[in-house]
């Protein structure tokens, strides 16, 4: 027999008692049937990170010191600010914790997920700089410095207390602070790209022992000029390495930086991600034309091209793509010099 006022109470009394304890996350995301677009009050990124507990997305803008918060559908919810030039993220396997790469400040922040306060600070020392991050187990890399004197270093973040250590590969090595990259499924293992010149080149490092070692390392890899982004398969067995020139995306064979397949697309490449589902997305920089390329696994043509603001001459950002943790909708920046940024949000 049902009871409807029974039921009327219960969900009333309910309704109640949740503001007092309040809930744990959000609102489970609608499903996303067209593409939006969000202006942001900011002209310049550095880097994206997504929470899948909290359905957020994290975006570092060194310029203004500061981190935007905006959750599935691209809506701003959060301006996280004091993080001095807050330049690469990484988010803890658990989600409850974003580290932050202060390049302006010397440090590494840590922010509790949960309340955006900033649980802890740790200094790498004076003039560090630190520009990117990598967190294998549990130990955090980071490259960082300037112009020759860039070297990688790294944040230990077991025990009682974490142990800053600096000076970790040959000095001269790089010739900026390298982009870095690391996977869960590839443990003790360390993706480092040059960004700032020419010869670019990407070592892979074995970083089990608590010190980077090389594994293998190739100037140039596939022929790609500076590097623009770095990105994996969820399984980490491919590794794609994005620059500027040849006007395609490639994708290696970490072990030997060997191509393994080539992915057409167009000039000039910047940007690359890949859905846990596989599909890759191949971002360019073409400011009046199509800006994502969508492709299967092994696909020689892509299943779907996107433009995101046509005839604007507004195109996708450096390091500008990143999808959601279930594959169900693909972030983008676009922008251009000195004009505010825009994200949009493409359901798969």
């Amino acid at each position: 027999m049902r009871r409807p006022g029974l039921r009327a109470a219960v969900g009333v009394l309910v309704l109640l008692l949740l503001p007092l304890f309040g809930t744990s996350a959000p609102a489970a995301a609608k499903p996303l049937t067209s593409p939006t677009s969000t202006a942001l009050p900011i002209s310049y990124h550095a880097d994206m990170a997504v929470d899948a507990v909290h359905r957020r997305l994290y975006i570092a803008d060194i310029v203004t010191s500061s981190i935007l918060v905006t959750d599935f559908d691209g809506t701003l919810v959060k301006t996280l600010k004091n993080k001095p030039g807050a330049a690469d993220l990484v988010l803890s396997p658990d989600s409850r914790t974003l580290y932050v790469a202060l390049r302006g400040g010397d440090a590494i922040a840590a922010i509790d997920t949960g309340t955006y306060r900033e649980k802890a600070r740790y200094a790498t020392g004076a003039g560090s700089a630190p520009m990117r991050l990598a967190l294998s187990g549990d130990t955090l890399w980071f490259s960082y410095g300037a112009d020759w004197d860039s070297n990688i270093g790294s944040l230990r973040l077991s025990g009682t207390r974490p142990t800053v250590r600096l000076g970790l590969v040959p000095s001269g090595t790089w010739a900026g602070p390298p982009m870095l990259l690391s996977s869960p499924s590839a443990p003790g293992v360390v993706i480092a790209g040059e960004q700032y010149v020419t010869s670019s080149t990407v070592t892979v490092y074995d970083v089990s022992t608590g010190k980077p070692v090389v594994r293998t390392t190739q100037d140039n890899p596939g022929g790609i000029g500076t590097i623009n982004d770095l990105a994996f398969s969820p399984d980490a067995a491919t590794l794609f390495i994005v620059g500027g020139y040849p006007y395609t995306h490639l994708a290696f064979r970490p072990s030997d930086l060997t191509v393994t397949h080539t992915y057409p697309t167009t000039f000039y490449p910047n940007a690359a991600a890949v859905s846990v589902t596989g599909e890759i997305a191949a971002g360019i920089d073409n400011s009046y034309g199509q800006d994502i390329y969508l492709f299967q696994p092994g696909a020689d043509t892509p299943s779907r091209v996107i433009d995101l603001e046509p005839g604007t001459g507004r195109g996708l950002r450096p390091h500008g793509l990143i999808w959601s943790p279930d594959g169900t909708r693909l972030f983008a920046l676009t922008g251009e010099s000195g004009a505010n940024l825009a994200l949009h949000v493409i359901p798969a």
